[in-house]
């Protein structure tokens, strides 16, 4: 009984801990206009390295792996220079740390990865296979601890030092000239019928489904990862825990529906009932970058079996458990900050009201909403909604899909007027907040507005002479 009331008390000390350091707002992370030059030099320097190491005898096949290395390096600086990767001071420093501490554990290991957190919110790590290694938002928001953080870094190691990226591009620059190869695909081509039949066939035969190879390989890294893990301090309950999670993956974490006519029922704008009808659509709109699924992963419950099977001889380790709360906060933060950055508004408003829910007295949470519906707005107005909000789709959960069918609903006027009520009634308790007075001067556009722009621009540079939105108002 004392030990309950000693874990109870650490836990409720833990959620007092982060609520109180995102209770009244939030800063996101920087976003990076270009790869930082520290950054692109290393990947350069390590595509060199790489290349070096190239020992392909036929001259074709050497010239063209190295191509093939680097355009692995260039996608890298892409997603660099696209924003999606976090160099900040905070998320990624936090899960370098640990990915130190591995090395540290493991000293035979060379020292050539470096980890960053990554702008999505599907729940997934991966190894480019050069070195740089992304930890999603989605799959950081998930980590319960630290210990799980780091057995998942010690599979994306594995992938790296077992080459499992650098023995498929081989394995492809080979095939791409071996004759006999390219004497199927002409036969196949010349065919009246059943090409697509023929050519699944002839892939499969040399196992080139990425399927099947993912299962493959997986497998494996979960095997050589748990001797990395097992090498740390961290106890061995969290592999196993830690696949569970991602077995769970397609769950959503916030499955209560929102009750938007609290958030959007004004004394001076009533909410409309007729808003909230819904009926799931039968027709599927997601793209693949829409779906945070986890499917071209092999069974979780397989790999469970795997790994109890592979700690069935080991003593058991308790370690203590570090929790990662305020990281894991921040992550769900730099979700909606980086939806609004990509311009997905639905989304933004979506994980912002779920944010305002933990924390109702956040600003930033608040402003979000305030830009994501003037945004939205401003799109319908332009007849560009569809660029920025997503269709209602049966794969989305329904939390999700509810509130982009209410948003599919709304007409021109009723946009701008709840974005507009929404800033206006809010605007004093948030008038130390530049994010949320942003918001406001936003949405005081709009043709509902009974506020001037211009005075909320200069109450706004009084209050911040060198706020980040001057430049923006004009």
């Amino acid at each position: 009984m004392v030990v309950r009331y000693q874990i109870a008390c650490v836990l409720c000390l833990a959620w007092t801990s982060v609520f109180s350091q995102f209770e009244k707002n939030y800063i996101p992370s920087p976003v990076q206009d270009t790869i930082p030059a520290a950054i692109y030099q290393a990947l350069q320097t390590k595509l060199t390295l790489d290349k070096s190491r190239v020992t392909e005898p036929k001259g074709q096949v050497n010239a063209y792996l190295k191509e093939l290395y680097t355009k692995r390096t260039d996608l890298v600086i892409e997603q660099f220079n696209n924003d999606y990767f976090i160099v900040d001071d905070n998320l990624s420093p936090y899960l370098q740390s640990i990915l130190e501490n591995i090395y540290t554990a493991n000293p035979s290991l060379p020292r050539e990865t470096k980890v960053y957190a990554f702008r999505s919110d599907a729940v997934n790590a991966m190894s480019y296979g050069e070195g740089t290694i992304a930890f999603t938002l989605g799959l950081l928001s998930r980590m319960e601890t630290e210990a799980q953080i780091a057995y998942v870094l010690c599979h994306e190691l594995a992938h790296y030092h077992s080459h499992h990226s650098d023995i498929k591009m081989a394995k492809f620059a080979k095939l791409n000239y071996d004759k006999e190869l390219k004497r199927q695909v002409k036969a196949i081509a010349k065919s009246e019928y059943g090409q697509y039949t023929k050519f699944s066939q002839l892939m499969r035969s040399l196992d080139i489904s990425i399927t099947r190879h993912s299962r493959e390989k997986e497998f494996e890294a979960d095997s050589i990862a748990l001797l990395y893990y097992l090498n740390t301090a961290y106890d061995t309950h969290a592999p196993v825990r830690t696949l569970e999670i991602l077995d769970s993956a397609d769950i959503s974490l916030y499955r209560k529906n929102l009750d938007l006519k609290k958030y959007f029922d004004f004394t001076n704008y009533r909410f409309k009932e007729q808003w909230l009808s819904y009926i799931p659509s039968t027709t599927w709109h997601a793209s693949d970058s829409d779906n945070d699924s986890l499917h071209t992963h092999p069974s979780c419950a397989r790999r469970i079996i795997a790994l109890q099977r592979q700690l069935k001889s080991q003593k058991p380790k308790d370690t203590q458990h570090v929790k990662h709360n305020a990281m894991r906060t921040r992550s769900e933060f730099e979700q909606a900050a980086s939806a609004f950055h990509f311009k997905s508004f639905g989304k933004t408003l979506f994980k912002s009201m779920i944010l305002a829910e933990h924390y109702p007295d956040n600003a930033y949470a608040h402003a979000l909403i305030g830009q994501s519906l003037y945004q939205l707005y401003l799109h319908q107005k332009n007849h560009e909604l569809g660029k920025v909000l997503a269709l209602p789709d049966p794969r989305f959960d329904e939390n999700y899909d509810r509130v982009l069918t209410f948003l599919h609903t709304l007409r021109l006027m009723e946009l701008g007027s709840l974005a507009y009520h929404y800033t206006a009634t809010k605007k004093e308790t948030f008038s130390t907040s530049e994010d949320f007075i942003y918001a406001w001067w936003l949405s005081s556009h709009t043709e509902v507005s009974q506020d001037d722009p211009a005075r909320i621009k200069s109450e706004y540079i009084a209050r911040f002479p060198s706020g980040k939105y001057i430049a923006m108002m004009h």
